[in-house]
């Protein structure tokens, strides 16, 4: 199989009806991350865009990796045509989302309860399963139990936050000429064509919707993402309407990240020296470096250079109800691993004390298991939820702080020796507009904890 390039996919973008319900949809079915919203307006959006006079709003979600976000917008104006009605799979455009899932099944049941929908029909044996289903805007959505991207030679999984249970992977385009296409996504953006792996078969179209089609298909990789080209012969695919707008409904676009400047400047030289035509001259706001480019077809890419000091304005970053604290401690993992569970010793590098009400059903301290943790005016009771032992541990809280939908996550990780820690905490505050301060006063209490921790155990 073919090593990867080193592009990378930052963004899949939406333009939706009710863009805000589409972010919840996504939020609660797979537990994306909220990583802030804003207001877009012209003549900004307009150069960029190529949108005469749009007015919109955008909100972002983070999965699992590195600079990477869904991206949903909602125009004032123009008005959002819809998604034809006989719109089919095989219809000319980026059609189809994937996603991989720690839990296929708990997606599957969550599917159903935000969707009102009835089990959708799977695929493959366990372990490797998967499904499509509709987003409550109809754009399609593959749910991959095994991640696509670990059969590839040089992947680069790019997992920064373990706690987050899903990471978008695939896309799927419908392009009138495969030839053209390569142009586009392979000469001009720098994706690599990957050999000797199949992603999908005739059985997937039929679950899609179009059984018996006749297609050619073409597979390219960024190092975090794969982009499935096709060209369609059977059923023949209905083409995008003369007129059409990225304010359609629909999936906007795919963006090409990169991680400085210089590397920006190269890479928009070289898609417009490739047959992509720029909307205009670079946006440059200080936050971010942007401009989108299109192929013959109409078929746009963003080109995004967002500075990493400034993801928390741009969406690259969780923002509260939600808390990250990392350390690396010199000790052994097993070590490491020992202090962190017990938590009737927690006091030793702790702000609590601590207490086990309840041992856990197979292991003292694994899933059931409740723990008592006190402090001066504090006191509070968690439940561990999950656990692989020596690895990661999950808890909840039961009772006695002011936030709700508490979920702590810790994990620790081998590294050449050394153990590096992450707790990423969840929340919803029940104190009306506390939650930006509840997520500093978690961060330091949490962030100073682990600096005890660090101490202790390297003594």
């Amino acid at each position: 199989m073919s090593a990867l390039s080193e592009k990378h996919i930052c963004q899949v973008a939406f333009t939706a009806l009710d863009a805000a319900g589409l972010r919840e949809w996504y939020a609660k079915v797979f537990g994306f991350v909220k990583s802030g919203k804003t207001i877009f307006f012209p003549p900004a959006t307009s150069r960029v865009q190529g949108i005469p006079g749009a007015w919109e709003k955008c909100s972002w979600l983070i999965d699992q990796q590195d600079y990477f976000q869904l991206e949903f917008f909602q125009f004032w104006t123009p008005r959002t045509r819809l998604k034809p009605v006989d719109w089919r799979p095989c219809d000319i455009g980026y059609n189809m989302v994937g996603i991989a899932v720690n839990d296929f099944d708990q997606v599957l049941r969550n599917v159903c309860s935000f969707s009102a929908i009835s089990p959708p029909d799977t695929l493959g044996e366990p372990g490797d399963r998967r499904t499509c289903v509709s987003d409550p805007e109809g754009n399609l959505v593959e749910i991959y139990e095994r991640d696509p991207l670990i059969a590839l030679d040089g992947a680069n999984s790019n997992v920064v936050r373990p706690e987050v249970p899903a990471v978008v992977r695939t896309m799927r385009v419908s392009v009138p000429s495969l030839e053209d296409a390569r142009q586009t996504y392979v000469e001009a953006i720098g994706l690599r064509l990957v050999e000797d792996f199949v992603l999908h078969t005739d059985e997937d179209e039929a679950l899609w919707g179009i059984p018996d089609a006749s297609a050619s298909s073409v597979l390219l990789c960024a190092d975090n993402f794969v982009l499935e080209l096709v060209e369609y012969s059977s059923p023949i695919p209905q083409s995008r309407p003369q007129n059409y707008s990225l304010a359609d409904q629909g999936f906007m676009n795919i963006a090409l990240g990169l991680r400085d400047s210089g590397d920006y400047d190269r890479s928009m030289d070289h898609a417009t020296r490739h047959g992509m035509t720029a909307n205009g001259e670079v946006l440059d706001i200080g936050v971010f470096r942007v401009m989108y480019v299109s192929d013959q077809h109409g078929f746009s890419v963003e080109m995004l250079n967002a500075r990493r000091a400034l993801w928390s304005i741009s969406g690259f970053n969780a923002q509260e109800p939600y808390v990250e604290n990392e350390i690396n401690i010199n000790a052994a993992v097993q070590d490491v691993w020992q202090q962190l569970t017990d938590h009737a010793g927690i006091g030793a590098w702790s702000l609590f004390s601590g207490k086990v009400l309840r041992k856990g059903a197979t292991d003292a301290h694994g899933v059931g298991c409740i723990r008592e943790l006190s402090a001066p005016g504090m006191r509070i009771t968690e439940e561990v939820t999950a656990w692989e032992e020596g690895r990661y541990y999950a808890y909840r809280l039961r009772t006695g702080a002011p936030f709700s939908k508490h979920q702590g996550d810790v994990y620790v990780f081998d590294e050449n020796g050394r153990t590096r820690v992450r707790w990423a905490i969840r929340f919803e505050s029940w104190i009306p507009f506390s939650g930006k301060i509840t997520a500093w006063i978690l961060q330091w209490v949490f962030g100073r904890d682990l600096k005890k921790l660090k101490t202790l155990l390297e003594g």
